[in-house]
């Protein structure tokens, strides 16, 4: 009876090291930054993130979206990189991101205006595309050229883009 236990806990042991292994071999990890450009108007701009996704590039160049986020983070854009996500994600070739944003506020000398944006909804090209090793860790910067005056309106610009970073 002893001795099952013994081999019973050995293959327990086991078979968790072995999906360890598995996930840490399987797994990479992305952390994704935004910025803007610095700005010679003394402006700050809001932006609430919706949602988040990697296209995931298989073998046979068909893919995948890898969803990051569901839910709602207003963050400041500004010309030093923030923290959007940090996530776990499968091992693999990215070659685009994909966002939505529900709104934007540009504050101009402490007066709030919504800015539009165009469909709200934005799939970015991954300049030279992202690969993940399992256990590998990479850092995306996605940057927001500028916020546009048009016809009495605020418009971001839909030209982002964003490049693996060291």
């Amino acid at each position: 009876m002893r001795t099952s236990i013994l081999v019973v806990g050995a293959i327990v042991v086991v078979a968790a090291l072995g999906l360890l292994a598995y996930y840490y071999f399987s797994q990479g990890h992305v952390d994704i930054y935004i910025s803007d450009p610095p700005s010679p108007q003394r402006i700050a701009i809001y932006v609430t993130f919706t949602s988040i996704a990697l296209h995931r590039v298989n073998a046979n160049g068909t893919g995948g979206w890898i969803v990051l986020f569901n839910g709602s983070r207003t963050v400041e854009l500004t010309s030093t990189p923030q923290l959007l996500l940090s996530a776990s994600v499968p091992a693999g070739e990215y070659n685009e991101v994909f966002f939505t944003i529900s709104e934007a506020t540009v504050q101009i000398d402490g007066s709030n205006i919504t800015a539009r944006i165009p469909s709200g909804v934005f799939k970015v090209h991954i300049i030279g595309g992202m690969r993940l090793n399992g256990g590998s860790s990479e850092k995306l910067l996605i940057s927001f050229p500028h916020v546009v005056f048009h016809d009495g309106e605020l418009i971001i610009s839909p030209s982002i883009t964003a490049q693996v970073v060291s």
